[in-house]
């Protein structure tokens, strides 16, 4: 009996992204013969890459009762901000760094609107998304940015034993997260932001400059996500980044990140951005068309908040 209420007890307790991550695994392997072929598991690790990197800095600002509007308006704007650089001729390595302070500077702006001036998150974000995607739009004139052919261009087909390098730069920053939340105060100072704001200020912590820390975290993950995406289309296009900041906080909500702040782990992030490509991925390989698949991203978006509500319930009355 004690045997079997344990085993009920772990159930409970996995994570709802990893119950759907096999469920979509396993559906997909059964409905498309070329779901689990090594091609498209490739595809998939490439695709899920961007996505990650974003979805793991919304979790940081998640965690602080925060929300970020603005990333998919900021892959965009690094896009074209970073194609302009290198058509005008300039080092590789400096424009990449020129592109990612771009997502920095627009993290910073978003911290110090929510934390100096008190705006609400999605209120600040959402008017920072505004002024991004059209600062994007006015600098390429609407139109595609293209550059001279260089080794820029290859980053997101190259492969190191086999993984494309995009998903080792995942899997590094997946391995920085971890260390931000399991070993430095940092991480500590994030959950107490979003549990109790007034205890942590009542002791002394500067609540302020961590909120700006996190959203320069967010921008800088964007900026990231943004160089990757303008490698993989060869250009800077300023509609890149349409969609992502839905799918950024759908990863992080499937990944159980709390809306409230304070509650659930970044790194589940990575599982649930692999979760919502794989979803996506499948129903294209069936058949269904990029409003299908966002209608599918909501579904189990709801889905899988509803499992971790169902869950923290069951386990409450234990």
């Amino acid at each position: 009996m004690v045997t079997k209420v344990r085993f009920k007890s772990f159930l409970l307790r996995i994570p709802s992204v990893v119950l759907l991550f096999i469920a979509i695994g396993v559906f997909f392997s059964i409905t498309s013969p070329y779901f689990l072929s090594l091609m498209n598991l490739k595809i998939i690790m490439l695709q899920c890459s961007a996505l990650a990197i974003i979805a793991m800095g919304m979790s940081f600002v998640m965690l602080t009762n925060g929300i970020d509007l603005s990333v998919g308006s900021v892959i965009a704007l690094v896009g074209v901000v970073t194609a302009i650089i290198l058509k005008s001729g300039l080092n590789i390595v400096f424009s990449i760094f020129l592109g990612i302070l771009v997502g920095c500077t627009v993290g910073l702006f978003n911290g110090f609107i929510i934390s100096k001036i008190k705006l609400p998150p999605f209120v600040a974000t959402l008017g920072s998304m505004g002024i991004v995607y059209s600062l994007a739009l006015i600098i390429c004139g609407s139109y595609t940015v293209h550059w001279e052919k260089s080794w820029f261009n290859s980053i997101a087909l190259w492969h190191l034993l086999g993984i494309p390098v995009t998903f080792w730069i995942t899997i590094f920053i997946f391995g920085v997260v971890l260390w931000i939340v399991h070993r430095s105060s940092f991480g500590i100072y994030i959950y107490g932001i979003g549990s109790n704001e007034e205890a942590l200020r009542l002791c002394g912590v500067r609540i302020n400059l961590y909120k700006i820390r996190v959203y320069i975290m967010s921008g800088f993950f964007a900026g990231i996500s943004g160089i990757i995406l303008a490698s993989r289309i060869a250009s800077g296009n300023p509609n890149t980044g349409f969609g992502y900041e839905f799918n950024a906080i759908a990863a992080a909500a499937i990944a159980g990140i709390s809306f409230f702040g304070g509650k659930g782990h970044p790194g589940y992030s990575l599982l649930a951005a692999i979760t919502v490509t794989m979803l996506m991925n499948g129903l294209g390989l069936v058949g269904y068309s990029v409003y299908w698949q966002y209608c599918a991203v909501g579904l189990i978006l709801i889905i899988g908040m509803s499992l971790n509500k169902l869950s923290e319930k069951l386990l409450c009355k234990k």
